[in-house]
């Protein structure tokens, strides 16, 4: 079994072999203690407690999640699409076995929220070493977990969800085909007329064509497709994107339905806000060239 520690003495973790990353650049995170390590039917797994980060869960190698600043990845992911939508009521997940996207879509009135998840060691894990994360959200009544294939999952479903959650991994081992035309059109499919897709797209910076092949794929086969970036310093060099599509055409209403319902609901968010959503938006030229992004 590969250890990603560099060296005894200090124990540092580094990532290994993030797909698409074109930096050349490793970020080293000083390891307080190795919490877990062990392997899936499906991939590696690692808890480790950090100095800078506090536990943190490594897939394949890979950072996924880290207790200090999952909230902007998770609030950015789920917020978005869920305050985008005028009435979410079925709402799907897949991936997101930690359960930090359960707990921010079960903060809205949501009828029914199912997650499905093809790792269930990864959840098992998680609410042992991650509890913080997930904050008690599979034990919530609305939540349905469902350990299976979120690819073949999807293609049972028509016309049924409001809002679809992708907290996918990096585009490797179970996540592989997760990013193919074929499946974000079983997506569409499976979205009502009227409903939004969210998806994590990567670091702009490390990983811009990633984020470009995911803008392409949304843009070509939804209405309207928009790309958004916060700044999560565990992952990479920062610069972290977020890609929404949706079926119908958005309009300025919508958008400013957000700063109403955002007073309204008031349910405790860390990062996002009606002034997010909107400069979120916005993207250096550089940044926008790089993933294709018309101006």
């Amino acid at each position: 079994m590969k250890d990603y520690f560099r060296f005894e003495k200090s124990r540092w973790f580094f990532e290994e072999d993030v797909p698409f990353d074109v930096s050349g650049v490793k970020i080293g995170i000083e390891v307080k203690k190795k919490l877990y390590s062990g392997k899936s039917e499906y991939q590696r797994i690692d808890f480790f407690d950090t100095y800078a980060f506090g536990k943190i869960l490594v897939l394949d190698g890979i950072l996924q999640t880290s207790e200090k600043d999952e909230f902007i990845y998770h609030e950015m992911l789920c917020q978005l699409p869920m305050f985008l939508h005028k009435d979410p009521k079925k709402i799907l997940i897949i991936g997101g076995g930690d359960g930090g996207s359960l707990e921010e879509v079960l903060k809205h009135k949501a009828e029914r929220v199912r997650m499905v998840e093809i790792d269930e060691k990864v959840i098992e894990l998680s609410k042992k070493y991650l509890p913080s994360i997930s904050k008690g959200a599979f034990k919530d009544k609305r939540a349905e977990i469902i350990i299976a294939d979120g690819k073949e999952y999807i293609k049972k479903h028509k016309d049924f969800f409001d809002v679809i959650i992708l907290d996918l991994s990096d585009p490797h081992g179970p996540a592989k085909q997760l990013i193919s035309l074929d499946f974000y059109r079983d997506v569409k499919k499976s979205l009502k007329k009227d409903g939004i897709v969210s998806v994590q797209s990567g670091s702009l910076n490390d990983q811009p064509g990633l984020a470009k092949t995911i803008f392409r794929r949304i843009n070509k086969l939804f209405s309207f497709a928009d790309i958004h970036q916060a700044v999560i310093p565990a992952y990479q060099t920062g610069e972290y994107s977020f890609i929404i599509g949706c079926k119908a055409k958005l309009n300025r209403l919508q958008e400013k339905n957000i700063e109403k319902k955002y007073k309204k609901l008031k349910i405790g968010l860390k990062y996002f806000s009606p002034e997010i959503y909107f400069s979120s938006k916005v993207l250096p030229r550089y940044l926008a060239e790089k993933i294709g992004q018309q101006k």
